[in-house]
């Protein structure tokens, strides 16, 4: 099996590839940014053209926290965009017939019924820090979806709560919750600090799940065949989430 992963040097990608290196069947295909800049669609088809490939896990993504959300909208959903669509549309043009698409919890509307279900999606207004992000990756979504009806590719679509583990981003502003915790407390302990600010109010509830666990559901989900999935799929609903099911 040929799999490519996409955004192999990620917080996610590396988990996915951790996860099939456990098969020995599997043979990985990963690109440097140097190598395969996923921005260019030239270089992309490029790449697909001449790359035996049976599978791809679509986790390459610009990401950030809030903070980072928020002030580079532009490029959150003008990279995601194109990376996603070339990276699709080139899987499409060079018959690779099997893609899961990595997503995020932000898809869904800011005041969703909890627990949240794959059919929220659309319900409602995003949450507006993180919509350019958000918005293309819905648009990655239904991408997969367009091509599944349209053309019966296999293109999957999988939705993470909140992740956390190794490669995880500690900037200082830029990063998620749980990393954020970690080098405020860290910095706190190493430079003798009386006390530690943490944004917001502490109300929100957040589901969180290991990266390891995501590269596990996403593998699986990838490998299921076709006929035990589609009792999923409705008129509006081809993804799925993943996560816990348990707040903090």
């Amino acid at each position: 099996m040929n799999i490519f992963v996409a955004g192999h040097n990620g917080m996610v990608g590396s988990a996915i590839i951790r996860k099939l290196k456990a098969n020995s069947n599997n043979n990985i295909i990963t690109a440097s940014r140097d190598d395969l800049n996923l921005l260019d669609q030239l270089q992309v088809n490029k790449f697909f053209k001449s790359t035996k490939i049976d599978q791809i896990y679509l986790a390459a993504a610009k990401v950030g926290g809030i903070h980072s959300n928020n002030k580079y909208r532009a490029d959150f959903i003008y990279q995601n965009l194109t990376i996603q669509n070339n990276i699709i549309g080139s899987a499409h043009k060079f018959d690779i017939n099997k893609i899961l698409f990595l997503g995020s919890s932000c898809i869904y509307p800011k005041f969703a019924d909890q627990p949240i279900k794959e059919s929220s999606l659309l319900s409602g207004r995003l949450e507006y820090t993180n919509e350019p992000y958000a918005i293309a990756k819905i648009a990655g979504i239904k991408l997969c979806e367009s091509f599944y009806k349209q053309y019966d590719r296999d293109y999957r679509a999988i939705m993470p709560t909140n992740l956390y583990g190794p490669k995880d981003n500690f900037h200082g502003k830029n990063s998620h919750v749980i990393p954020a915790l970690i080098k405020k407390f860290y910095s706190a302990k190493t430079n003798n600090f009386k006390e530690v600010e943490i944004w917001g109010s502490g109300n929100p509830k957040r589901e969180f799940l290991h990266v390891d666990d995501m590269a596990e559901a996403s593998v699986f989900l990838m490998n299921k065949p076709i006929e035990d999935i589609k009792s999923h799929y409705t008129k509006d609903i081809y993804h799925f989430n993943a996560g816990t099911g348990e707040d903090i």
